[in-house]
């Protein structure tokens, strides 16, 4: 599931704006849904109505849904003030499944 997001914010933001800070998050993102799914977050990106760029309309399956959760995730925590492209966090791969930790950086 946590694969799924990683495709969606790797290309959510402007490619032209990335910074090599912004890189860095993005990175950690794109080796959790290489952990979830053994393929490449880019595989996702123009993936049904939720993966990559924006979002509308109905989730077309279980893939979709996970992007479409994500969205819904990574907005409530940008409300709260996370950077969710940007901060760099620790996560674990065990068998296919990603346990994300605490952010150890600060934006």
């Amino acid at each position: 599931m946590s694969a799924l997001y990683l495709a969606l914010l790797l290309f959510s933001g402007k490619c032209s704006r990335w910074r090599r800070r912004d890189k860095r998050g993005l990175l950690e993102l794109a080796g959790v849904v290489k952990c979830s799914t053994g393929r490449s977050a880019v595989a996702y990106v123009m993936y049904g109505c939720y993966c990559g760029l924006g979002g509308q309309g109905w989730p077309r399956d279980k893939a979709d849904w996970c992007c479409h959760k994500h969205d819904c995730c990574y907005g409530k925590a940008e409300n709260l003030g996370c950077q969710t492209k940007t901060d760099k966090y620790q996560w674990t791969c065990e068998n296919k499944m990603s346990n994300c930790g605490t952010n150890y950086t600060s934006p």
